[in-house]
């Protein structure tokens, strides 16, 4: 599904019953909520959920619209999101669920330009993600990392990183800044 059919999914909220619908899209193994819906589980706890633990990534778009989402495995649904009852779940194709939340008083009776007004300051206040300065940071280690001139270097390297204690993502950071000197040496 592409960001603008979930735009448009996410914006179509025309009905008070809409409100507190959290959209969450299957990407590979992951769940994503985006703006609207990512705004519900991270700002309205609802049962035993640990949604105040998910983190928030955003970036703004070439049209300067913010897209705010949030992600977590498949597997770990029941973490973030209930199924003890005090939500609705409704499968609406093979890629997205559906879950209702109530939502608290004070939103209520709440109309869709203040609810669209608060989500939008929401993802005003959040750090965005800024691809060009991660390329430059990208540039930068790999002017200081120690150049590789020879395959017993990078056999040196792959048996000293500490492969035990790290995430996926630092394993995975790790190998693509191997594989850039690596391409470097040819």
């Amino acid at each position: 599904m592409t960001i603008a059919e979930i735009s448009k999914i996410e914006n179509d909220r025309s009905k008070p019953e809409q409100f507190g619908v959290i959209h969450l899209f299957s990407e590979s193994n992951f769940y994503r909520a985006h703006d609207w819906s990512a705004w519900l589980m991270t700002t309205f706890p609802f049962g035993e959920s640990v949604n105040k633990a998910l983190r928030v990534s955003a970036k703004r778009l070439k049209d300067g619209y913010i897209e705010a989402w949030v992600g977590f495995p498949v597997s770990s649904l029941g973490k973030y999101v209930p199924s003890d009852g005090s939500v609705e779940f409704n499968p609406v194709s093979d890629t997205q669920v559906d879950v209702t939340i109530a939502l608290p008083a004070e939103f209520a009776d709440a109309d869709f330009e203040s609810l669209r007004g608060a989500v939008d300051e929401w993802k005003e206040a959040l750090p965005l993600n800024e691809g060009k300065k991660q390329k430059r940071e990208d540039r930068e280690v790999a002017e200081i990392a120690p150049r590789i001139t020879r395959m017993s270097d990078v056999l040196g390297r792959i048996l000293s990183f500490p492969l035990e204690s790290k995430s996926p993502m630092e394993a995975w950071e790790f190998l693509r800044q191997l594989r850039q000197q690596v391409a470097a040496m040819f």
